[in-house]
């Protein structure tokens, strides 16, 4: 959304300072040509590039300010050296004010203010100083400049104060939803997202306990997000997954008792024959079908039977509970 914005912008921009530039060529002022030009082609490669990736987004909106400020410092000093050629006071603010506007569009407030109250201010001292003209000649056009400068800078500080509110509400859902350890979804974030006419699965890392007491938490931390990493990875479309608490994890995943076996020792398997973070872990798993309009709790509380039976039965292994029965499923070792 940013880089479009920036586009958008750029467009707009293209004719003035394409017009800007002829100018500069014709008028002689070679060097201010050179960096004018220099600047819109710099933007141009950036743009390119950060739309292969977006990651270098930050690192090109410094590169973009650097240059503009230096712009923005070569026209005064081209001004202060030969005034009113190649650009009369007037012209030299419209200037000064596009590359403001530049900077505080790139830059947060914090650097971003400063500076253009910098560029500016040089301005105004400037063109009393040198313009040749009676003092309050030009007092209109500063106060207009002056204005639209103000009126930039609030906008920009509203869109940064906006930006920062919006993204933090987003980090706080994320937080309330999402488990902090393996990114999968809470509690919360499942019951929000899962729907009823779904298989149930209730996972479960065997003899966890061991690994933390054994290897230590930070282990047993690495443990659970490879396995949660593991079992995402063999869940068909459609499927959620959640960390439960501690080292159990629930599922729904489309499909009948039927496909709840199959899916189940297709995850066992995995776990089973892939080493995470070095320790050899084996998965026990309880499933059921929860039925169009049932309660989640009574079909977890089926799957979590199931579960328990995994466990009774020696582990490593899956067991489905019908409505009626339980339908065990070896564990196929």
């Amino acid at each position: 959304m940013k880089l479009r914005g920036y586009l958008l912008a750029l467009l707009f921009a293209a004719p003035g300072l394409t017009l800007l530039l002829l100018h500069l060529i014709r008028s002689g002022a070679t060097r201010l040509a050179v960096t004018h030009g220099a600047v819109m082609l710099s933007g141009a490669v950036l743009t390119a590039l950060v739309w292969q990736d977006a990651r270098r987004l930050p690192r090109a909106e410094r590169i973009f300010a650097g240059l503009l400020l230096l712009s923005g410092v070569h026209f005064l000093i081209g001004y202060a050296l030969n005034p009113g050629a190649p650009l009369d006071a007037d012209l030299l603010g419209s200037v000064l004010l596009f590359i403001v506007t530049g900077l505080l569009l790139v830059l947060p407030p914090a650097w971003s203010l400063g500076l253009a109250v910098l560029l500016l201010g040089a301005y105004l001292l400037e063109v009393n100083l040198l313009s040749g003209e009676a003092p309050g000649t030009r007092q209109l056009t500063q106060w207009v400049n002056l204005g639209m400068f103000a009126l930039l800078a609030v906008g920009v500080v509203m869109r940064q104060t906006l930006g920062q509110v919006v993204e933090r509400a987003h980090l706080l859902a994320y937080l309330a939803t999402h488990d902090p350890l393996t990114g999968l979804l809470n509690r919360r974030g499942f019951e929000d997202q899962a729907h009823a006419g779904q298989n149930l699965l209730v996972l479960d890392a065997d003899d966890f306990k061991l690994v933390n007491d054994t290897h230590g938490h930070a282990m047993g931390d690495d443990v659970l997000r490879q396995l949660a990493r593991t079992v995402q990875e063999h869940l068909p479309p459609g499927s959620l997954l959640a960390r439960w608490g501690g080292e159990e994890f629930v599922l729904v995943s489309p499909g009948d008792l039927r496909g709840a076996a199959a899916l189940g020792e297709t995850l066992r398997a995995a776990v089973a024959t892939t080493p995470l973070a070095g320790q050899h872990v084996t998965l026990s798993l309880g499933g059921t079908h929860w039925a169009a309009g049932e309660p989640f709790r009574d079909a977890f509380a089926r799957a979590d039977r199931a579960l328990y039976r995994a466990k009774r039965s020696g582990k490593n292994r899956v067991h489905l509970h019908a409505a009626e029965d339980s339908t065990p499923v070896p564990a196929g070792h």
